[in-house]
């Protein structure tokens, strides 16, 4: 890594605490039995709650963890033939060993360097010359 370079340290979600909230949500969940695999009062509850936030009628699909919900929302948005453009240090990139390029079957990560991590539109013309040509090979595909 370059000295001058500001390093944001985001550990996983899978090794951070509980917050005292959901701890206490989980005891009361945990003193009754329940159907289980999303049939219960609680899954129920706050899908209602994403519903009517989102004002739409829709299905709602919980995941475990970040990399699980990174890859498989990217891959809802992107085909195989496409690529996301993100830091060399994101996390997808770095840490989620390969998930968005498995979930999306094939879709590649178009790397930007910065010193502050942010990506600025036309700023990294090298990336969006390769997206550019994904789309043009795509387009003479089909």
């Amino acid at each position: 890594m370059r000295a001058d370079t500001i390093r944001y340290e985001f550990a996983s979600d899978n090794t951070a605490a509980i917050c005292p909230e959901a701890w206490t949500a989980l005891v009361e969940a945990n003193a009754h039995y329940a159907p289980s695999y999303g049939e219960d009062e609680w899954t129920a509850a706050v899908c209602e709650r994403i519903r009517q936030l989102f004002e739409v009628d829709c299905d709602i699909y919980f995941v475990f963890t970040g990399t699980g919900a990174n890859a498989l929302g990217l891959a809802q948005l992107c085909q195989p033939f496409d690529g996301v453009i993100c830091h060399e240090r994101a996390h997808i990139q770095t840490d989620e060993g390969g998930a968005t390029e498995f979930y999306t079957q094939g879709a590649k990560l178009f790397l930007t360097k910065t010193n502050d991590g942010k990506i600025r539109p036309g700023r990294d013309r090298k990336a969006h010359r390769a997206t550019g040509r994904a789309a043009r090979a795509h387009d003479a595909r089909h």
